[in-house]
C-alpha cells in the first residue's frame, strides 16, 4: 500500500498498515518505542513518521532485540544524529519516505550482525572426549593424510586406538 507524505492514520489504521493490531500501537507509544499520537481527543492522530518509527520496532523486533534494547538503540541513534545537527524527527520522515530501502538495510544488518555465520564443519573423533574440527572453508586433506593427522594427535594425546584397548581389557 502506498501512502501520501501527509497521511494521517488513527491507531487502527497505522496497525493496519504495519501489520499489527490497534493494542498493539497503544502499548508501543505506553512503552516509549513510538511517540504518542499528533494532537489530543478526537484529533490525536498519528503519521508517516509514527508508521516509519513502528516499522523500525518491527524490524529490530524480529533481529531480536527486546523493548529495552530497541529504546537504547533509539536513544543511540538520537545521540548521533544530533553530533550531526540532524533532528530526530528529520529523519524519521526520511526514514518514512524510503522505508522499502530502510527494510532493505536492515534486513542486511539482521542478517549481518544477529544471524549467525552458517558454515559446515567436519568433525573427526580422535578419542574418546578428543576431536579435530575442520571448517568448511578449509579443504580436506587426502584420507592418508588425515590418518596420519589422527594418528599424531593420538600419539600427542597418549591415546591408543579403541579396539587396541578394548584388547588390553
Amino acid at each position: 500500500m502506498t501512502t501520501r507524505l501527509d497521511s494521517r492514520y488513527t491507531a487502527a489504521q497505522l496497525g493496519q498498515l504495519s501489520g499489527v493490531g490497534e493494542r498493539t500501537v497503544r502499548y508501543y507509544v505506553r512503552e516509549g518505542l513510538i511517540d504518542p499520537p499528533n494532537g489530543r481527543g478526537r484529533g490525536a492522530h498519528f503519521d508517516n513518521r509514527h508508521l516509519g518509527q513502528l516499522q523500525r520496532v518491527r524490524f529490530l523486533q524480529e533481529a531480536g532485540l527486546d523493548h529495552a534494547a530497541i529504546r537504547q538503540h533509539g536513544e543511540e541513534i538520537e545521540a548521533a544524529l544530533a553530533k550531526r545537527g540532524v533532528a530526530r524527527r528529520d529523519w524519521e520522515a526520511e526514514w518514512a519516505r524510503s522505508s522499502q530501502d530502510v527494510a532493505r538495510i536492515y534486513r542486511r544488518l539482521k542478517a549481518q550482525r544477529y544471524a549467525p555465520a552458517v558454515s559446515t564443519v567436519t568433525r573427526v573423533e580422535v578419542a574418546d572426549g578428543i576431536s579435530l574440527l575442520i571448517e568448511g572453508s578449509h579443504r580436506l586433506p587426502a584420507p592418508t593424510r588425515l590418518a596420519e593427522a589422527v594418528a599424531a594427535l593420538r600419539a600427542a594425546f597418549d591415546v591408543t586406538d579403541s579396539t587396541k584397548q578394548a584388547e588390553r581389557k
